[in-house]
């Protein structure tokens, strides 16, 4: 069962303060093994708090890079940009220090910057999922002609994806094989409708619901972080 334990608490602040701890940790553990920590976050209102609770904690932060499971490819002041998120909510202080290494380059443009992406984000130390109401987590849609490919264990690393919910444009995203490198990850999930998709995916499909893939794979782990 991928699924290590789930951890459920009262409050959404709770869980962000017990997730933003975990992750420091995981992230000093990795530079003091190699001088570096990398850690992958994802989009979206739900991490918002947990991001400003990570922020302050003292962490080497000169020695973290931060990137993106997925970006939508906008430019990076643009307000459904994952970019903005991360330095409005995220580098802030101290944290700012931290090294960011966006997804998506606009000089670049989708496919270039897919290629440079994949030179650097070999198993990285840390990820932190999301999902959206449809079940898809990372730019991993149900209905999108890329999910096949994305969800397989071989090909590119970073998939250029078409999604098919709001905003509509264009997605990179880490492929499943790529997340699932990852040192330690976690799913982060917030209201009563989220626990129970997350329920319905436990036994469902991943053509459906692409986080299945994840929460049922025979050799993946990754513990589930969820509040009301």
């Amino acid at each position: 069962m991928a699924i290590r334990v789930t951890h459920s608490y009262a409050e959404r602040a709770e869980l962000a303060a017990d997730l933003a701890w975990q992750i420091a940790n995981q992230l000093l553990s990795a530079v003091d093994e190699s001088g570096m920590a990398r850690l992958l976050v994802s989009g979206g209102g739900t991490p918002k708090l947990l991001f400003n609770m990570l922020s302050e904690i003292d962490l080497p932060w000169e020695a973290i890079h931060i990137g993106l499971v997925d970006d939508r490819c906008v430019p990076p002041d643009d307000e459904r940009s994952n970019v903005k998120l991360i330095r409005e909510f995220l580098m802030l202080g101290e944290a700012g220090q931290a090294v960011l290494e966006p997804l998506y380059d606009p000089a670049l443009g989708i496919e270039a910057s897919a290629a440079a992406a994949c030179e650097f984000w070999d198993a990285p130390d840390v990820v932190i999922l999301g999902m959206g109401s449809d079940g898809h987590t990372a730019s991993l849609f149900p209905g999108s002609p890329q999910l096949a490919s994305a969800l397989a264990d071989d090909g590119a690393k970073i998939v250029h994806t078409e999604p098919t919910m709001e905003p509509m444009v264009d997605r990179l995203t880490l492929n499943a094989a790529a997340i699932m490198e990852a040192g330690w990850t976690a799913l982060h999930i917030e209201g009563a409708g989220k626990r129970e998709l997350f329920a319905d995916a436990k036994v469902g499909n991943a053509s459906t619901t692409p986080i299945s893939h994840f929460l049922n794979h025979p050799t993946f782990e990754l513990d589930v972080y969820w509040a009301p």
